[in-house]
């Protein structure tokens, strides 16, 4: 069993992590990706996971850790319970998710466009 203020320090113990807001209450990302949030009215931690798909089977498998409030539902992530989460589960979680940023493939950024230099005809 896990504190929030246990579980948030833990997210934010593993190299690379970094808090910031999202949508107004402190999270933790990697890489600029959200990894997950200490919830703030559920006794719980919001996670993002790779696929809805790899969700929906996390949620099976281990029904007494993880669920999921409608909010949630038509986004790829998961709440973990405190109270049947340990320090080595969520780590593992954590770094799960980091692998997940680190293998997708990134998107290159377009140079700006260059101007060709164009005769004016007068």
């Amino acid at each position: 069993m896990l504190s929030k203020t246990e579980a948030k320090k833990l997210m934010l113990a593993v190299k690379g992590t970094e808090e910031r807001s999202h949508f107004g209450q402190p999270a933790v990302f990697y890489g600029g990706k959200l990894v997950g949030r200490v919830h703030d009215k559920e006794e719980a931690v919001a996670l993002r996971v790779g696929a809805i798909e790899m969700r929906d089977v996390m949620l099976e498998a281990e029904p007494d850790i993880f669920y999921i409030t409608e909010h949630y539902r038509p986004w790829p992530m998961l709440l973990a319970r405190l109270k049947a989460l340990d320090r080595a589960t969520l780590k593992a979680l954590v770094l799960a998710r980091i692998g997940e940023i680190d293998a997708a493939p990134r998107r290159k950024t377009r140079a700006p466009a260059k101007q060709a230099n164009k005769k004016r005809k007068i």
